[in-house]
């Protein structure tokens, strides 16, 4: 494996091939007919610079050919699909099989656009996963996640953010040397690494968003940070990579208090994602894909007999979601 000082040496004609990917990836979609509730022409031109991604975890019964179909029924850019251990695709055999899901949502004038991994550091098994991905036409792609551990030998949470943070760097440099981009998603949970959002700036410190940057997950954001969430976003601005849409509200539930409840997830636009949030955001990234995910259909794959609701749900936020990105 290259060492990071070798990485940092490289020309800027890694970032002309990033460049290059990136615009191949720029197509604007034709949501033609929204939901009765939204029905509406968008007469407005939409934001091509960010294609959208449907993400495919409740998907992965499918087959690729039924997914494909099922995108141009929901009327997304592609997809985000799981590309990691139990995920639609096994990174062993990513080599054979990513090729036949980017054929497969070809034939239908979709892109797999984002690429759900399980990485986290730069190594052999990892950079084989990325150039797989990469010769694909993939260039972005999800990092797996760091947590705080427990033990007494894994020192402060400072520490472990600046260990965290040493990975991210060293993957990073290996990014730019392929010419791919990851994405590190905030996630709601006291053992997850930038659910504080204030340890996402640590982790990201000296990181160029070109090589790695942060999908704001604007659920999780909002789940956990209540009045504070404009100025968690400020701190981390300069490292905005993509958005991930998703939405969430709190609800009192019998023998806890509002704050001590689970937020429940709900359709986009009826909880505590708000449309001025996304704008604010979405002015902040560079031209990257963004993902749509409906999380109040769970987090386990629904058989191809039992996707219809899942389909027309995705169909309704994608409504939702082109109205907020239209531009008047």
């Amino acid at each position: 494996m290259p060492t990071f000082d070798r990485r940092t040496l490289l020309t800027s004609s890694t970032r002309v091939v990033l460049a290059t990917g990136v615009a191949g990836l720029l197509a604007k979609s034709s949501l033609s007919v929204a939901p009765a509730e939204l029905a509406k022409t968008f007469t407005a031109e939409v934001d091509s610079k960010h294609p959208i991604a449907i993400f495919t975890k409740v998907f992965q019964s499918h087959t690729f050919t039924e997914l494909s179909e099922a995108i141009v029924t929901i009327g997304a850019d592609g997809v985000e699909a799981t590309i990691r251990s139990k995920g639609h695709i096994d990174p062993e055999q990513a080599d054979t099989l990513i090729p036949k899901l980017v054929e497969a949502l070809g034939k239908n004038k979709k892109r797999l656009l984002i690429a759900a991994t399980g990485i986290t550091q730069a190594d052999k098994s990892n950079e084989k996963l990325l150039t797989v991905l990469r010769d694909n036409g993939v260039r972005h792609y999800r990092m797996g996640y760091y947590r705080y551990e427990k033990s007494p030998s894994s020192g402060s949470m400072l520490q472990q953010v600046r260990d965290a943070a040493a990975k991210a760097k060293d993957l990073a440099a290996l990014n730019r040397e392929l010419g791919v981009v990851g994405l590190y998603q905030n996630h709601y949970g006291k053992d997850y690494v930038g659910s504080l959002i204030w340890d996402l700036a640590i982790l990201m410190e000296g990181i160029d968003r070109q090589d790695m940057g942060i999908a704001l997950d604007l659920r999780h954001l909002r789940a956990e940070i209540a009045g504070s969430y404009p100025s968690a976003v400020n701190v981390i601005r300069p490292h905005l990579g993509s958005i991930f849409l998703k939405d969430t509200r709190r609800e009192a539930v019998e023998g806890k208090s509002l704050t001590e409840s689970s937020p429940k997830d709900v359709p986009l636009g009826e909880g505590l994602v708000q449309k001025e949030l996304f704008r604010d955001v979405l002015q902040s990234i560079p031209p990257a894909p963004i993902s749509l995910h409906v999380e109040y259909f769970g987090q386990n794959a629904i058989p191809v007999s039992e996707i219809k609701p899942v389909i027309d749900a995705y169909h309704r936020d994608l409504a939702t979601l082109r109205n907020w990105m239209s531009v008047s």
